[in-house]
């Protein structure tokens, strides 16, 4: 019954009684799109699976709602039963059959409870697809009514060799062993472009297989988010080819790794559906969802993307891919240099989107898609167009908000490949002054080149709060909204209009009052800002005479050169990573040395630049550097106990910091140091390489204090150690055993709790009393209410950001250390944080 010719065509029978449905009809876009497979669907009328085909069961899903039967030529069928049946957790499924079991056509393989699956979930519809269509000439589907067991329902024209593959393929592909994904957000556009960078490097056939059988191109940005991956997945991958091995050896342990993102071991929330649009009820008021925060008064302007006219007929397929290929390059180009000009500007977080886009230009589904589109006698400019508007399309059809949002990245590099393709597209609108823009959408490229002299905020009807123009707007302080309501295209250019982008919300026609209030606020903020920027240069000194010294948090020389002109007398923490993350190898001895030269330079002799040495690990691992899958990272491999691990990349970087030391004062400092061992072997490998350079100048070797061993240990480690800086974000979490980027917990920890602030008091004593001194890099140090409590507890610089350093230097010399040190003994006495935050509130309004 399956096969009247085996070499030639297979004959699929229903699995399930019902009306047979045209794929391209089913509501997801990953089996309409056929990234599955291809195949039908079927509203079922019953509620018995049976076997399509004789074959073996090789993939039951835990969740009883798929299976894949894998026939003698080798073809792989999968039944989905339902639409989004996988969060049902087996409710209303009972398998008849086990994994590996031999099976014939007809045969009954699942139970389902129809009646339950269509009232929780997102529909019944059963896919039947061949997953493995590299096997097939193609497929000739039936139409109407099918009988389970007896109707056919599709015909597979096989390819000459599908038999041999079949028997072949034990052979010639190799699976990794399940793999556990822990990324917070899932496979996302960053975390695929890594593993994509990884899986091109081999040879192999790669696919990214999920748990109910769906698979993806590992060498696919497009492909593996289409697969809409989420945290606390399972996946595996499967290698086919020469140096499978290899591959699987590589990627496996990458994948589990995080692909170079932070991880959580907690329970991680699923990720955010499409939210609901609002709608308001007043004319005046159109509601979205906050993207950026922030007001802004101006007038609306509304903004049109111009289409690119583009002929249809190219001029024969060798020149059309010659263009194509010119403009890919040139594209390519663009992208790293303004990556480049980003790292140096300390952007490290833009230069990821952007590094991203430049993955997508070399994506092979959408190069792919684009040469059939030539080969079929298309313009290079008009199947390109075709295949990014495709591929975005499809992603945005996808639920979850973070994968669709990244549409308009595959929108932004279409455009981009687009505009060189057809001459330099259309020119940019000549924006009005206090504009607040209004569009269907933005992508990162229109948003990162907003010229905010001129742009005072913008609300888009598409995108999210996760997507790339969102956060490049939180980067540029620009107030923004998302997802506001599409009335807002219609309001007609120049109204006037508040934005809000603290509740999302755009208000126009606002009355004077409403105006003059907000402008009043801004106007205070601004006379306060620069009363502080007036006299940011004056000594931060407390008006009984102690003096504190306040530093700027860095990562990067743009805001190195920003600390001298802010009053900063130095730089209290330069976050050395920004040199080595979203890159696919670690920079190099010569690379880090003129980074750190440069920096040194612009604070110039008499400051101060603290460089904290590589603080990855397991948490937030290297692409390039794959280490082991931890239990609980952030109790393993990080930090210090990184460095002294990977001695060759830990002496390349002390090194090139050591090259800095005529140029500034220069300090090293090592991070998550516990015990005293740690700290004696960092600083022999210190001496030695400044020894071997010959650096003459005098370099202070100092600790984050991240770990209550360390606080607690003060004392002793202060008689190894030049000086201590207390790294409080990290050191709250390990003493009250929140990760602070819990979903949950976050909000309780709070480095104003009396545990932490006992553990800095005890800092600072072990400190003073061997001569050493002590600063606060984290958080804390900026906050209006804790400064008071901090130089209480003797804590002797501030490390703040940048922007920071004016209002916090203006604070100091605001109070008296022996008034500060009264309030602080009595917030060490307080029972909670929430305590100290109110006893502090109060005695600030006092």
């Amino acid at each position: 019954m399956t096969s009247s010719n085996p070499s030639k065509r297979l004959i699929l029978v229903a699995p399930v009684t019902g009306l047979i449905t045209p794929l391209e009809k089913v509501p997801d876009p990953t089996f309409a799109q056929k990234m599955v497979g291809d195949g039908v669907a079927i509203d079922p009328a019953g509620e018995s699976l049976v076997s399509p085909c004789d074959g073996k069961v090789t993939q039951l899903h835990s969740a009883g709602h798929a299976l894949t039967v894998t026939t003698p030529e080798g073809l792989e069928v999968l039944m989905h039963i339902g639409l989004e049946t996988v969060s049902l957790k087996g409710n209303g499924f009972n398998p008849r059959v086990k994994q590996d079991q031999e099976v014939k056509a007809g045969d009954p393989l699942i139970d389902f409870d129809a009646d339950y699956i269509v009232h929780n979930a997102a529909s019944l519809l059963t896919i039947v697809v061949v997953t493995n269509t590299e096997l097939t000439r193609g497929f000739n589907p039936s139409s109407g009514f099918a009988e389970a067991g007896k109707t056919r329902i599709l015909e597979v024209l096989l390819s000459g060799d599908a038999k041999e593959a079949g028997e072949k393929k034990d052979d010639s592909s190799e699976s990794s062993d399940e793999i556990v994904i822990l990324n917070p957000a899932g496979l996302h556009a960053r975390p695929s472009a890594v593993l994509v960078n990884h899986a091109k490097q081999f040879k192999s056939k790669i696919m990214l297989v999920k748990e109910d059988g769906v698979k993806g191109n590992a060498k696919s940005v497009v492909s593996i988010m289409g697969l809409e991956i989420k945290a606390h997945d399972r996946v595996r991958l499967v290698a086919e080819g020469e140096d499978a091995s290899e591959a699987l050896a590589e990627l496996a342990p990458l994948l589990a790794s995080g692909l170079g993102e932070k991880l959580h071991g907690e329970p991680i929330q699923e990720p955010k559906l499409k939210p609901e649009r609002k709608v308001s009820n007043d004319p005046n008021i159109l509601l979205g969802i906050s993207a950026s925060p922030g007001q802004a008064i101006g007038r609306v302007f509304q903004l049109r993307y111009q289409s690119i006219q583009v002929e249809k007929n190219g001029r024969g397929q060798d020149e059309e891919n010659r263009l194509l290929n010119e403009a890919v390059k040139q594209s390519r180009t663009e992208l790293q240099e303004l990556q480049k000009n980003m790292r140096m500007k300390a952007e490290s977080g833009k230069a990821a989107i952007f590094a991203a886009h430049e993955e997508l230009l070399e994506d092979p589904e959408l190069l792919s898609a684009a040469a059939k589109g030539i080969a079929d006698g298309e313009s290079a400019a008009y199947a390109w167009q075709k295949a990014f508007t495709a591929q975005a399309d499809m992603l945005a059809g996808l639920n979850n908000e973070l994968l669709a949002g990244r549409a308009n990245d595959v929108r932004d590099i279409g455009r981009r490949v687009l505009a060189r393709l057809a001459g330099g597209g259309s020119a940019k609108p000549d924006l009005p002054d206090n504009a607040i823009l209004v569009a269907e959408d933005l992508t990162p490229s229109d948003t990162a080149s907003l010229d905010k002299s001129k742009v005072q905020g913008f609300a888009i009807t598409g995108g999210s709060a996760t997507s790339h123009a969102s956060i490049l707007a939180r980067a540029a302080n620009i107030p923004a909204i998302a997802a506001i309501e599409e009335r807002a295209l219609n309001v007609a250019t120049g109204t006037p209009a508040v934005l809000d982008g603290d509740k999302g919300e755009l208000r126009l026609n606002p009355s004077e009052e409403e105006v003059a209030s907000i402008r009043k606020t801004q106007l205070e903020a601004a006379e306060r800002r620069k009363k502080e920027l007036a006299e940011a240069m004056s000594a931060s000194e407390t008006t009984d005479g102690r003096r504190i010294k306040v530093v700027g948090n860095i990562g990067g020389l743009a805001e190195a050169a920003e600390i001298p002109e802010l009053g900063g007398e130095g730089v209290g923490l330069l976050r050395s990573e920004f040199l080595f993350l979203q890159r696919a190898d670690a920079p190099d001895e010569e690379e880090q040395a003129a980074v750190y030269a440069s920096i040194a330079k612009v604070l110039g002799p008499d400051r101060d630049l603290v460089v904290r040495t590589l603080d990855v690990g397991g948490d937030k691992p290297l692409a390039y550097l794959p280490l082991p899958q931890e239990m609980n990272p952030f109790l393993g491999v990080r930090g210090i106990r990184l460095n002294l691990l990977g001695t060759d990349l830990f002496k390349a970087q002390i090194r090139a910091v050591l090259s800095a030391a005529p140029f500034a004062k220069l300090h090293v400092m090592f991070p998550m140091v516990t015990t005293v061992d740690e700290l004696r072997e960092a600083r022999e490998l210190v001496l030695i390489e400044k020894d071997r350079l010959g650096v003459k100048e005098e370099v202070k070797i100092g600790i984050m204090v991240e770990v209550p061993a360390a606080a607690m240990m003060a004392d002793v480690l202060a008689r190894e150690a030049d000086f201590f800086s207390i790294g409080t974000n990290d050191l709250t979490q390990y003493t009250l055993a929140i990760d602070r980027g819990h979903p949950r917990l976050a909000r309780m920890a709070d480095a104003l709790h009396p545990a932490v602030l006992r553990l800095i008091e005890r800092t600072v004593q072990g400190a003073h009393e061997n001569g050493k001194w002590v600063g606060v890099c984290g958080g804390i140090a900026g906050d209006a209410l804790a400064g008071p409590v901090l130089i209480g507890l003797g804590v002797d610089e501030l490390s703040v950001s940048g922007g920071s350093i004016p209002a916090v230097k203006a604070m100091v010399r605001r109070q008296s250390h022996e008034k500060c040190g009264e309030l602080a003994r009595k917030a060490l006495k307080l029972a909670t944080s929430a305590e100290v935050r109110a006893f502090l509130a109060k005695e600030n309004q006092g």
